[in-house]
């Protein structure tokens, strides 16, 4: 239901944030940002506001104060558990809805306490050890116990590599606490839920992509394959369990992501997950196969409290696949993004969003500089397939001497015979 009187405050303009500026405003709501930005390469989202302030967030006071001045009917966020932290803060001190409470932050933030949830419920994990000294056997991937998006991992293949992959999650940390995992190989997926008056329903599942001859320095996900190949083993295995930790979580409105990994004999172990927008954007994906544009959940619940504005897209098909591509730059400093305008205008592309931009400087390290992502939806593997052929027949990505920094090419034939 369209409503231009109200006001949808939305913390971050970032390229993410972008998206959730227009949807929000497509629902007939005046949008405002919020950053301390002033420079519109790093605060996009800006430019398709219809207010921008240029405040930090993190800035109780102010933000209450300015929430209050200016009559905010409801506040957003998304897309990492700090925003979510102050997001938490600023509706407390307005009254105002929010879905997420401190408690429920603190397991999807913190891996210790996800995974010890884990066990209570029965959800597999993946096998950690106690310190650096209690590792037996390598790899093993070093984390910061409360950063998500791969901020502070590193892989190590012995003790003097655990060292130093040990202090730089270490100094990536909030709180200063570091977990040590097993590091699988399996193939690693995804699973998001939707709660809606504390009903529980599976959104979106993924199998994940990793880049080819990508040794241990990087975690790098080029592709998104949705959904799930073995879903009904899924479902079989650790969909209730996972149900029950959210039900002990006491969500009751919203999306919540599980990352995991599933093994050669389909048993399933998992590491993390956020309370919170995702960056995959598969939310046209969603309102056309399941009916929902989970961004409408987060925007609905900050505007009423409850979700009883959802739309539903009566004309859903489950049979539509989803590929989200990943274009991510080697070292370099570009020069120029060319194809995007082609690409976004391909029948079966439902998002084109490009993150960086010509100046930008990427460095190479364990987390690389991401260009822009790129997604198809078809009920064709094939057709998919065909899809990726041509993105990277348009999509060019040049340093300043004219060379490709574009760091991994996904082969359209893994697509072609997933599922």
């Amino acid at each position: 239901m369209k409503d231009s009187k109200k006001k949808l405050l939305i913390l971050g303009g970032a390229p993410n944030e972008t998206t959730l500026v227009k949807r929000a405003q497509e629902l007939g709501f005046y949008v405002i940002v919020a950053d301390y930005y002033t420079d519109l390469k790093l605060s996009p989202a800006k430019a398709f506001a219809d207010e921008a302030w240029n405040v930090n967030w993190t800035d109780v006071d102010l933000m209450t104060q300015l929430c209050s001045d200016n009559h905010v009917d409801g506040i957003t966020a998304g897309y990492s558990e700090v925003k979510i932290e102050y997001l938490i803060k600023i509706c407390k001190r307005l009254n105002l809805p929010c879905y997420c409470t401190n408690e429920q932050l603190e397991v999807t933030r913190n891996k210790v306490k996800f995974k010890a949830l884990c066990r209570e419920c029965g959800v597999p994990t993946v096998r950690e050890f106690s310190s650096v000294n209690d590792v037996d056997s390598y790899p093993v991937i070093v984390k910061p116990t409360d950063r998500a998006g791969s901020i502070g991992v590193g892989i190590a293949q012995n003790y003097s590599e655990l060292l130093v992959a040990y202090d730089a999650a270490l100094e990536k940390s909030y709180t200063k606490n570091v977990i040590i995992e097993e590091y699988i190989t399996d193939r690693k997926i995804d699973v998001y839920y939707l709660v809606n008056d504390g009903e529980i329903s599976i959104l979106t599942t993924n199998d994940v992509i990793m880049a080819k001859d990508n040794g241990f320095q990087k975690v790098v996900q080029s592709c998104w394959l949705y959904p799930h190949r073995e879903l009904e083993n899924f479902k079989i295995k650790v969909d209730e369990k996972l149900r029950k930790m959210i039900k002990s979580m006491g969500i009751t409105y919203g999306c919540i992501f599980f990352s995991g990994f599933i093994d050669k004999k389909q048993n399933y172990k998992f590491f993390e997950c956020g309370f919170r927008l995702e960056g995959a954007h598969q939310y046209n994906y969603t309102f056309k196969s399941i009916g929902i544009n989970f961004l409408d959940v987060f925007i609905n619940h900050a505007i009423y409290g409850n979700l009883k504005q959802l739309i539903h897209n009566p004309l859903r098909n489950e049979k539509l696949k989803l590929a989200i591509i990943n274009v991510f730059s080697k070292e370099g400093k570009i020069a120029s993004i060319d194809g995007v305008e082609e690409i976004s205008t391909m029948p079966d592309c439902s998002l084109a969003l490009i993150k960086a931009n010509e100046g930008d400087e990427c460095r190479d390290g364990a987390i690389l500089s991401k260009v822009g992502q790129f997604e198809f939806d078809n009920e064709s593997p094939d057709e998919l397939a065909k899809d990726i052929q041509k993105l990277y027949d348009y999509i060019k990505v040049l340093d300043t001497s004219g060379n490709n920094l574009i760091y991994d090419v996904v082969d359209d034939s893994l697509v072609s015979s997933w599922w």
